[in-house]
């Protein structure tokens, strides 16, 4: 539970960059909805573009804090680990997103 708690530490700085952009993909595909006929390609390609993003996301990230990273190897965790982590915090919260938003529209 600890170290849930410091993954999503490490969100919290993250988020902002990482939900801006996945919003911007969302709504440049055209804002597909889970019953549209055209959503199985939009979230393939969206993963891609996603994983290429995040990887840039992650490089500025690491280069500007590279002392923070002390902190997370503190509780075990490599700087890969903090990478897929926190693209896959990413993608559950987008993926409850776009359900939500599928639900109320």
């Amino acid at each position: 539970m600890i170290r849930l708690r410091v993954l999503l530490l490490l969100y919290r700085e993250i988020y902002p960059f990482t939900v801006f952009t996945s919003l911007l993909i969302w709504l440049v595909s055209g804002s597909p909805m889970l019953s549209s006929a055209h959503f199985l390609s939009f979230a393939a390609s969206f993963f891609w573009i996603r994983l290429i993003c995040q990887a840039l996301i992650w490089f500025l990230f690491r280069s500007t804090r590279r002392q923070g990273f002390v902190f997370f190897h503190h509780f075990g965790f490599s700087e890969t680990e903090l990478a897929v982590y926190t693209y896959l915090f990413d993608l559950i919260f987008f993926c409850i997103w776009i359900y939500l938003i599928s639900q109320i529209l």
